[in-house]
């Protein structure tokens, strides 16, 4: 195994470990919110002064933060959020073990700090996929390793604040012919300009992936479907009028999309298949098409 093989591994053996650690914290907070809305004794351990090193996510975190996980303000700030979650947790368990009422503003703190601590856990996350090589070569944007992470950070976000989320499906029309006629180069230089052009006319929030040789993925925050109907459909009409100047020639191009909302109530592997049949219906209908996918129904934009 080369160095690179050795620093990808340790870094794919310490994200399973944070997503272990994760699903760890996600148990205790469930028990947590349990004990409070069911007023079921607490146990010793979250009474305690060191709780926030007795649950098993602070017993993962403590011996991992001994490694190169992650610079060590990245660390310190999670330590940090970690501990006040707990202090925070203490208290309310403390006041219900007395049989005093859980004062409002003192939960509302323990979420927000919880949120926040969530929030550094995902960032680390990035941060390691960055390491593991989560971003594509060829393109400069994310990768399909990174899908998964970047759509549950959506998820959590939609479940929290309410707001919409949309994703797209985007596959290049006849996209062969260019590699087929003027060659691989051309044809990797369309793939580079394709997702600048992405990046350059979508906004600067919105998350561009390349998930397979010519298709994309965007991520639109913020975005509900009847939106992201109306911005893509000018993403599409702006792609087929615009002539890509590569290498001497003088090229243009068009992409079918399909657009689905990103709904907590369906899995990540769920809403890809959704978004990925809209494209396809867009693509039956002849290519350079949205096609918007809505309640089990599509709809050609």
């Amino acid at each position: 195994m080369n160095p690179l093989q050795q620093d990808n591994s340790a870094t794919l053996a310490r994200l399973h470990d944070l997503d272990r650690a994760i699903a760890n914290h996600a148990i205790w907070l469930a028990r947590f919110n349990r004990q409070l809305i069911c007023r079921e004794a607490p146990s010793a351990d979250d009474l305690a002064e060191d709780a926030h090193t007795r649950c098993r996510f602070g017993a993962w975190f403590y011996a991992a933060a001994q490694s190169d996980l992650a610079d060590s303000t990245s660390l310190a700030a999670i330590e940090s959020a970690h501990r006040s979650m707990h202090n925070i947790a203490r208290h309310l368990l403390a006041c219900q073990a007395a049989g005093e009422a859980v004062p409002g503003p003192d939960y509302d703190a323990f979420t927000a700090i919880a949120t926040r601590f969530r929030q550094l856990l995902r960032r680390l996350e990035m941060d390691l996929m960055e390491r593991l090589g989560a971003v594509d070569n060829l393109t400069g944007v994310w990768n399909r390793q990174a899908v998964n992470l970047r759509l549950a950070e959506e998820i959590e976000r939609v479940q929290r604040t309410h707001q919409p989320c949309t994703v797209c499906y985007a596959d290049l029309d006849n996209f062969g012919h260019i590699n087929e006629i003027h060659g691989q180069r051309q044809g990797d230089a369309m793939l580079k300009a394709v997702a600048a052009f992405f990046a350059h006319h979508l906004r600067r929030y919105d998350t561009i992936f390349r998930i397979g040789g010519e298709e994309f993925l965007l991520c639109l925050p913020s975005t509900d479907v009847i939106q992201a109907g109306v911005l893509i459909d000018r993403l599409r009409v702006s792609l087929a009028g615009h002539t890509f100047a590569l290498n001497g020639e003088s090229l243009k191009i068009t992409a079918s999309f399909g657009v689905v909302a990103l709904e907590p109530v369906f899995f990540i592997d769920e809403t890809l298949e959704r978004v990925e049949r809209a494209q396809l219906i867009a693509k039956a209908e002849g290519g350079n098409q949205v096609c918007v996918w809505r309640d089990g129904w599509d709809e050609a934009a």
